[in-house]
């Protein structure tokens, strides 16, 4: 089946930011940030790194809930992993946050671990990639739309310009590197409006 993800801003192989929720056996529930890529048609995957919660869930339940949302207390006490059991729903066999704009609900096809080797990163932790078919896709809110985080590395870069302009020395080489890194981000997951946008920008700095 295919799904018209762009309806909520999410296009084929780029990186979204989202909140997976799992469950495991004893009801528990756990929400946690992951990039999110659409494969086309009904296929998704996620990328979790070895030891958390959320892949311990995954390869027991098979199962996990993709939930968008820019809320951001919602991403940082998902990160921090205190979320409370009061931004769930009541279901008791599946994890979905309360107030999503929109989630999607998927069954793992497939679980494949990638060692430092496979897949270069810059610690010793195993990566596994996790491919999967939409079961269901709900939009509670017309207007939510995922995020995309190359867009906020390049309103920082935006912000940056400015003050690049007027200092000097150990300042202006961080502001650089900040656009470098902005840079590098947003070749890997953004899209190709954003990507030109920033090299309008990285030109814009060469000048000064």
């Amino acid at each position: 089946m295919k799904y018209d993800l762009g309806s909520i801003g999410i296009h084929m192989n780029l990186q979204y930011e989202c909140i997976t929720t799992t469950i495991n056996s004893k009801k528990e529930k756990n929400s946690a940030p992951f990039a999110f890529i659409y494969l086309g048609g009904d296929k998704v995957m996620c990328r979790i790194f070895e030891g958390s919660k959320s892949l311990m869930n995954i390869q027991e339940q098979k199962q996990y809930v993709v939930n968008i949302t820019q809320d951001p207390m919602i991403f940082t006490l998902s990160t921090i992993d205190i979320l409370p059991d009061e931004y769930y729903t009541d279901d008791d066999d599946i994890a979905i946050l309360k107030d999503s704009g929109a989630y999607l609900i998927i069954d793992v096809d497939e679980i494949e671990m990638k060692t430092p080797e496979d897949f270069p990163i810059k610690n010793d932790t195993n990566i596994y990639f996790i491919t999967g078919t939409i079961k269901d896709f709900i939009i509670r809110d017309e207007s939510i739309k995922a995020f995309n985080r190359g867009f906020s590395g390049l309103i920082e870069s935006l912000v940056n310009c400015s003050r690049y302009k007027i200092v000097d020395g150990a300042k202006r080489k961080y502001y650089k590197n900040r656009l470098e890194e902005n840079r590098r981000v947003i070749e890997k997951v953004s899209d190709d409006k954003t990507k030109k946008a920033m090299e309008i920008l990285t030109e814009e700095y060469e000048r000064n």
